[in-house]
């Protein structure tokens, strides 16, 4: 289904006097159950109060948030980080935003996380992880829709993907504070996938409710750049059918083989 937007706001700024005055993500039927840790290998720690944890590379240690969160700091897990000055760095004139942070004081002991260079397919079960104003929550979505938003009125867009909020247990819509917040997709058992960051609210014109996201895909080369490696990815479908096409041809070199001696 595309999605026809009748009005997108960012979580912060002038924005928050048009939001509802929830600080969370919103779950329907209640957020019982959704304010700690999962579990299933999701990344939940490395979602911090302003952003989420990329991980630390030889240039650093880095956070990915929303350019409109900016790159004041961050709490990681009840730790609180400053940023290193000079390191933000905006991706272009997109709603994304990478920095290091000063760990001068101590290094965080989370993992590196995987980002998508693959975008989820659509329908793709997700999890929010938003931290709305210190209260973290998570809750269930699918992947509604791919396309470009703006960030003023005619001004510069992102590459978005776009989950729609219905009355399902457990389903999630982002909320005034949640910018920076990450969305993620399990690729394979307890493989969690760094796809998408929290940006922006709004409706369609039928009236349902949505959450945008910054389309982790999209950017991947550039995150990459930035922090100076090639980040952990899955491999491309391409990279796929030739592993597979080749674990296919050497078992049947194998069967052949087992033939010819017996």
């Amino acid at each position: 289904m595309k999605l026809i937007f009748s009005k997108l706001t960012l979580f912060l700024g002038l924005a928050m006097s048009l939001l509802p005055s929830a600080q969370a993500l919103i779950i329907y039927n209640g957020a019982t159950g959704h304010t700690t840790d999962p579990g299933g290998e999701l990344p939940w720690d490395n979602v911090g109060s302003t952003g989420v944890y990329l991980g630390a590379y030889n240039t650093g240690y880095w956070i990915i948030t929303a350019n409109h969160v900016g790159s004041s700091g961050i709490t990681l897990d009840g730790t609180t980080y400053t940023s290193v000055g000079g390191s933000a760095e905006q991706i272009g004139f997109t709603d994304l935003l990478l920095y290091r942070i000063d760990v001068s004081g101590g290094a965080p002991t989370l993992s590196d996380l995987t980002i998508s260079n693959l975008a989820p397919n659509f329908g793709q079960p997700v999890k929010m992880i938003g931290d709305g104003s210190g209260m973290k929550t998570w809750g269930n979505n699918n992947v509604d829709s791919y396309g470009t938003y703006p960030l003023v009125n005619d001004g510069p867009t992102t590459q978005g993907l776009f989950t729609t909020y219905s009355s399902i247990n457990g389903e999630a819509q982002a909320e005034s504070g949640d910018s920076g917040g990450g969305l993620f997709y399990e690729y394979a058992s307890g493989q969690w996938l760094l796809s998408g960051i929290l940006s922006g609210v709004g409706t369609t014109e039928l009236g349902t409710q949505f959450t945008a996201s910054v389309n982790i895909a999209a950017y991947y080369s550039d995150i990459s750049l930035i922090v100076g490696t090639q980040l952990s990815a899955v491999p491309e479908p391409a990279t796929w059918a030739a592993l597979l096409g080749g674990m296919a041809l050497i078992a049947t070199l194998i069967v052949r083989r087992r033939r010819l001696s017996s």
